[in-house]
């Protein structure tokens, strides 16, 4: 006897606008389309292999750093250029670590961390 994962999920301001800043930077599709638009509570994606992701609304602003946070690696491209790709997208930079150990800490829109980690 075990569990197993249903999803995981990410406190939000505004469900849907960080849905969509991770459905871009992933390529993930939406997996509820009639839920999933500007005031949605709740918004979820999933990855091409099933791995589902719950947006969920919540009334307070992240305060301190993530204690878990997803680290991405560059399939098909460069790290430079997700890097790129996730500023156009609205991501900041939190702190530039390619120099010493080859990622970068990046912000989505409402400041959750991520990391592009180098090239295999």
């Amino acid at each position: 006897m075990s569990l197993r994962l249903s999803h995981t999920t990410w406190d939000a301001l505004d469900p849907h606008t960080v849905a969509e800043f991770w459905r871009e930077l992933l390529g993930w599709q939406v997996q509820d389309p009639d839920s999933y638009h500007p005031g949605s509570a709740a918004c979820y994606l999933v990855s091409p292999h099933g791995y589902t992701v719950l947006f969920y609304e919540v009334p307070d602003t992240k305060q301190v750093k993530n204690r878990a946070h997803m680290d991405l690696v560059p399939d098909g491209s460069t790290r430079d250029e997700q890097v790129a790709r996730a500023e156009q997208l609205g991501a900041a930079t939190v702190d530039d670590r390619r120099a010493d150990l080859g990622w970068v800490v990046m912000a989505d829109p409402e400041g959750n961390e991520f990391c592009i980690l180098g090239e295999d």
